[in-house]
């Protein structure tokens, strides 16, 4: 291949990632409008239809590029020791970040995990449907887009620890932050759902382990 299709190639899948790391963004947005109008039900029911369906065409393209770019192959199964231990990697890197925000920053929490509390218990309709699709659809949209196609559009497949901190730094440029260890954490995090992706050799993992990380978030911010 030519110095100058390589450069279109590469040029190609960096605007697909760059429509992906747009798209992911617009769902939430939608459950915010309808916060501003929790009186409104049908305005509600329209923006919770508008926010599924941008979750479908999401999943659905995303799965798409998966499928073309993979590098894996997409046997494996899900692998319960390596999901636990990656929970357990999880829990305890963030406990450490979460000290060191408080001690370097005086914040209890991220950012991010601000805005998404804010996003809660204004619309009674609007809060089930994102808190059930934070636990569900999120997992597998951003599990496909920042490990499913992100690794495999970039870097040869014998690359592991080159992938693994790609998908850290644009998992955390997804994610709210407003100091350095905010990012930290979530590059940590994306490097950890990597790490157990290219290990298992399966979405299935990493889809799992982020599912039950969004569980527990949800029920420290709804205060369960």
């Amino acid at each position: 291949m030519s110095r100058l299709a390589n450069f279109f190639n590469l040029f190609y899948r960096i605007g697909i990632m760059l429509i992906l790391f747009f798209l992911i963004q617009l769902p939430p947005v939608a459950i915010t409008i309808a916060n501003r109008y929790p009186d409104n039900l049908g305005l509600t029911i329209i923006l919770v239809a508008i926010f599924l369906m941008l979750f479908a065409f999401i999943i659905g393209w995303a799965r798409r590029l998966y499928r073309q770019y993979d590098q894996l192959g997409q046997g494996g199964h899900l692998r319960l020791g390596l999901v636990a231990g990656g929970y357990l990697t999880l829990l305890v890197g963030m406990m450490f970040f979460g000290q060191l925000n408080m001690l370097l920053f005086h914040q209890t929490q991220t950012a991010n995990n601000a805005a998404v509390a804010q996003m809660l218990n204004h619309n009674q309709l609007a809060t089930i449907v994102f808190v059930i699709a934070s636990c569900t659809l999120t997992p597998v949209a951003e599990e496909l887009i920042f490990r499913g196609v992100l690794t495999n559009l970039f870097f040869p497949a014998s690359w592991f620890w080159p992938k693994l901190v790609l998908s850290g730094l644009v998992f955390s440029c997804a994610h709210l932050s407003t100091n350095v260890v905010s990012f930290c954490t979530y590059l940590f995090m994306g490097m950890v759902l990597a790490y157990v992706y290219r290990r298992s050799g399966s979405l299935k993992n990493s889809i799992a382990l982020h599912a039950i990380n969004n569980i527990v978030a949800m029920v420290v911010l709804l205060k369960i």
